[in-house]
């Protein structure tokens, strides 16, 4: 448990604040088969390896973030809801900033990325800003903190990410086209 907004990190035995990044990197590793997150901020730069099934799952937790993050209204229909938020996350997504990198390995053959082996999501309420906690294997964990634009932008990389791995996971709500038919529109 953590005090003042900060996190108990159990291998360290210390107090650690969650990190607001500078930048994050996201490639498929086709050798091992997982994705590796690389996570810059001044004080630290963990690389992290995650598999099919953790990716699986954070996939459904970043959805709900992206729901909640639209701010859509309960009484709406759940089709109404769901195109909402797929045109508020690539409103959002269109607003990050996102570069294409070349793939990377560690810069030091001594960097092993970490197995992650959880990750949970959710949303501070004294800022308002997203929280991620990833926890890997050995029981180290990383709070990362996200704007709304760095989130959504984040969503899309993750995507492209599981794209290329061609790990054929069912697609995002977000990801799909909202029906449209003739009448009023879901805004009407």
């Amino acid at each position: 448990a953590g005090q003042g907004g900060q996190t108990r990190d159990p291998a360290r035995r210390a107090y650690i604040p969650a990190t607001v990044l500078k930048s994050l990197n996201l490639r498929y590793d086709a050798v091992e088969d997982r994705i590796v997150l690389r996570l810059v901020a001044d004080d630290a730069e963990p690389w992290l390896q995650l598999t099919r099934r953790v990716c699986m799952q954070w996939r459904l937790d970043l959805q709900t973030l992206v729901d909640a993050s639209a701010q859509v209204p309960q009484g709406m229909s759940p089709t109404a809801r769901a195109g909402i938020s797929s045109e508020h996350h690539r409103a959002m997504a269109a607003q990050a900033t996102v570069r294409k990198l070349p793939n990377e390995a560690p810069a030091s053959p001594a960097v092993v990325p970490k197995l992650v082996t959880g990750i949970a999501c959710g949303k501070q309420r004294s800022d308002g800003r997203w929280i991620v906690r990833f926890t890997a294997r050995d029981g180290g964990h990383w709070d990362v903190l996200l704007t709304g634009e760095s989130l959504h932008g984040l969503v899309e990389v993750l995507n492209t990410q599981v794209q290329a791995a061609n790990w054929a996971l069912p697609p995002m709500p977000l990801q799909t086209e909202a029906p449209r038919g003739p009448g009023p529109s879901p805004l009407h």
